[in-house]
């Protein structure tokens, strides 16, 4: 077999038709993942809804998704007897590492029944704890001190708040404790706990604008 002619044309031809064929590969993986990946997210999505609206609780429900002006997504839960039990909204704002994808389930009254964190790219350890921080107990309801806690401060973390479940946005200062709010931030990721407070006080105005039109 004649050995091509190293030149510019076949040169680019061979560029040309590796590059034809990686395109063709990046194409049938992506195809070939669309699906899986696609009933992995609703199914993330449905049961973040569940748990931010009626938590464990064996109730039936079917949901009407809305999507808003501003890019807020709005879920109804309504209950087989026609009664609104919450609404769960979708917001964004970025965090440390990246974009900070948050639904937080509100009752009739705007007070938060829960939250899930949908998509993150905070620091293992440290903001990665957005998801589970303020559903959690007020730091003096513990005995015990966090493996994080001891080797930061070395000693007891402080008696405070970090639970939202239950306040109101309207009605309660919903910022960290240190720019003078009711929320204790995530050790060490103060950036991350005020990125996630504001997608929750987002989500907030944007449900009582849409529920209020």
């Amino acid at each position: 077999m004649k050995k091509l002619e190293s030149n510019f044309v076949n040169m680019a031809v061979s560029l040309l038709l590796i590059a034809a064929a990686a395109a063709a590969l990046l194409a049938w993986v992506h195809e070939v993942t669309r699906v899986p990946i696609e009933k992995i997210n609703a199914q993330t999505l449905s049961d973040g809804i569940r748990s931010v609206i009626v938590g464990d609780r064996p109730v039936e429900f079917e949901v009407e998704s809305q999507v808003g002006s501003d890019g807020y997504t709005f879920y109804r839960a309504v209950g087989r007897d026609g009664q609104l039990l919450g609404t769960a909204v979708r917001s964004e704002t970025e965090g440390f590492g990246g974009t900070l994808t948050v639904l937080t389930g509100f009752d009739p009254d705007g007070n938060i029944l829960g939250y899930e964190v949908l998509e993150h790219s905070e620091t293992p350890g440290l903001g990665a704890q957005v998801n589970t921080w303020f559903k959690q107990l007020s730091r003096g309801d513990s005995d015990s001190q966090s493996a994080l806690g001891m080797v930061i401060l070395g000693r007891d973390e402080p008696a405070g708040n970090h639970n939202i479940v239950g306040m109101n946005p309207g009605r309660d200062d919903m910022t960290v404790s240190k720019d003078g709010g009711q929320v204790d931030a995530i050790t060490a990721s103060t950036i991350t706990s005020r990125a996630f407070l504001l997608a929750v006080r987002n989500a907030y105005s944007a449900y009582m604008a849409t529920n209020n039109k």
